[in-house]
C-alpha cells in the first residue's frame, strides 16, 4: 500500500490538536458539471476570494460545509469506503448503491501527523460524469480518457488499470457503498 506523508505544517497541527489528528471534510460538494450547485460553488469561490483571511475563515466556520441544493426527494444517503484499506472516502446522495445518479459528494481525509488516509482525489469523469476516486492507499478509479497532460500511451495504460472496479455496487468494485442514517455522518 502506498503512503502519502504529511507536510511539517500538518504534522504540527496534528501534534497540537487534542486527538492528535487533522480531519478534512470537504467544504464544497463535488458534483457533475451540469448540477445546479455549480452556480452556488462559483459564487462562494468569488466571495471567499474577495475576502480577507479573517472573514474567509469566519465564513467557512459558520457554513461548516456547503450542500448541493438539488432536491434529495427519492434519494438516499450513502457512505463510500475503500475496499483495499477500509477508509471512508466520503458521502453522497443517490437512488441506489450503484451511484449512477449520484450528487452532493463530500470527501473525507484525515492525518495522524505522519501520513494521510481517506480520499486523496475525488474526480468527476469528463467523459461519463461518473464519480471516480483515488484513495491515499493507492486504490484508484480516476478516468484518464480526457487527460491532456500525460502522453497518450501513459494515459491509456492508467485508464485500462483504473477502469477495472470503477463501477459501484459490483463484486469487482474498488470502493464499497452502503446506505447510511443521519447519525452516521461526521
Amino acid at each position: 500500500m502506498r503512503k502519502i506523508y504529511t507536510s511539517r505544517e500538518t504534522a504540527f497541527v496534528a501534534s497540537t490538536s487534542p486527538n492528535k489528528k487533522v480531519k478534512v471534510f470537504s467544504f464544497f460538494p463535488v458534483d457533475r458539471a451540469d448540477c445546479s450547485c455549480q452556480k452556488m460553488i462559483k459564487e462562494w469561490k468569488i466571495k471567499l476570494g474577495q475576502s480577507n483571511e479573517k472573514d474567509r475563515k469566519s465564513m467557512i466556520e459558520n457554513a461548516k460545509f456547503l450542500t448541493c441544493p438539488r432536491s434529495k426527494t427519492g434519494l438516499k444517503r450513502f457512505r463510500v469506503v475503500c475496499k483495499a484499506c477500509g477508509e471512508v472516502q466520503g458521502f453522497c446522495w443517490a437512488i441506489d448503491a450503484s451511484l449512477t445518479d449520484w450528487c452532493d459528494f463530500h470527501y473525507i481525509q484525515w492525518s495522524n501527523g505522519e501520513e494521510w488516509f481517506g480520499c486523496f482525489t475525488p474526480h468527476v469523469s469528463a467523459v461519463t460524469q461518473e464519480l471516480c476516486l483515488e484513495c491515499c492507499c493507492g486504490n484508484d478509479t480516476r478516468d484518464f480518457r480526457a487527460n491532456m497532460t500525460l502522453s497518450q500511451k501513459v494515459a491509456e495504460r492508467y485508464e485500462a488499470r483504473n477502469r477495472i472496479g470503477r463501477k459501484f455496487n459490483r463484486i469487482d468494485s474498488k470502493f464499497l457503498v452502503s446506505k447510511i442514517t443521519k447519525n452516521m455522518l461526521p
